[in-house]
């Protein structure tokens, strides 16, 4: 089947978009660590977040969707627990990296998250697992091995 030309456009931009999620994730690690060296990292980590929720805010606001907020008094609990995880990643990566370094700790991040991400489409999602997973996972857990060493 092949895809319509606004589906390539849309398969493109989800590709920027994880690479640029990807380069913000290594800015925003190291820029924290070097905060949180400064004051402390449960400091950088409330700074972080704030910052990011006016950043969120700002652009809800002026794109005309913060009334959909509304809409968050209504879902499943369980599914509100995202920004305690985004707490909890940028607190414990600016106290890693300080120890281990950008490279390393954000291998061993990586590492986890697709390991995590094959569990979680495995067992929640039912994407089947097969060889090339397995085989993908092992290669990932040499190749962060080696980089951590």
């Amino acid at each position: 089947m092949q895809e319509s030309g606004k589906e390539t456009v849309v398969l493109y931009q989800a590709i920027l978009g994880a690479i640029l999620a990807g380069i913000f994730t290594a800015l925003e690690s190291s820029v924290n660590s070097q905060l949180g060296k400064q004051l402390t990292p449960s400091i950088a980590t409330l700074h972080s977040l704030v910052t990011g929720a006016v950043l969120m805010a700002a652009i809800s606001i002026l794109r005309g969707s913060y009334t959909r907020y509304i809409r968050v008094l209504h879902v499943n609990p369980i599914w509100l627990i995202g920004g305690l995880f985004g707490a909890m990643i940028i607190y414990l990566s600016s106290k890693s990296i300080p120890v281990l370094g950008v490279s390393k700790t954000l291998t061993l991040i990586l590492a986890a998250q697709i390991i995590t991400g094959v569990v979680i489409d495995t067992l929640v999602n039912h994407i089947g697992i097969d060889i090339y997973k397995i085989f993908g996972v092992a290669f990932l857990l040499l190749g962060a091995n080696l980089v951590v060493r």
